[in-house]
C-alpha cells in the first residue's frame, strides 16, 4: 500500500509578526559528510539540498537585524513536487549556501535518489 502522507501547511502555522519571502531554485540532492554513515548504503546519512549562493545572499541579508535562532537556521517552507512541509534552513559553515534538510518521508514519496537534479519552492520567514 502506497499511501500519500503529507502535511499540508496553514498560513496560520507561521508566527503572528512574520513575513515571508519565496524562492524558486533547482539544487541536486546530496549527502551530508559522505562517509560519516558507518552502513555501507549511507542509510543513516542525512541529506539536503543547497540553495544557491544568490538567493542565500539575499537571506543573509534579509537576516540582519532580526532575531536569531540556533545555528543561524530560518524558518521555511519547501516544496518538492506535490510535497510540502514546514522546516528551517541552516547556514553551511562551509560555503556561502544554505541547506535544505530534505527528511526522509519527502525522498520517499517524491522518488528523490542521492545525486538527483530537483525543482524546490521555499517560502522564508523571520520573527520580528
Amino acid at each position: 500500500m502506497n499511501k500519500k502522507v503529507v502535511k499540508k501547511t496553514k498560513k496560520s502555522e507561521k508566527k503572528k509578526g512574520t513575513s515571508g519571502k519565496k524562492f524558486k531554485f533547482k539544487s541536486r540532492v546530496m549527502v551530508w559528510k559522505e562517509g560519516w554513515s558507518d552502513k555501507p548504503d549511507k542509510s543513516g546519512a542525512w541529506r539536503f539540498a543547497r540553495l544557491p549562493e544568490d538567493i542565500s545572499a539575499k537571506i543573509k541579508e534579509m537576516q540582519k537585524g532580526k532575531l536569531r535562532r540556533g545555528w543561524g537556521a530560518v524558518y521555511a517552507r519547501a516544496k518538492i513536487g506535490h510535497s510540502e512541509w514546514v522546516t528551517s534552513i541552516f547556514p553551511d559553515r562551509y560555503s556561502a549556501t544554505y541547506l535544505l534538510p530534505l527528511k526522509k518521508q519527502i525522498r520517499y514519496e517524491e522518488n528523490l535518489y542521492d545525486g538527483i537534479d530537483i525543482s524546490v519552492s521555499i517560502e522564508i520567514w523571520f520573527q520580528k
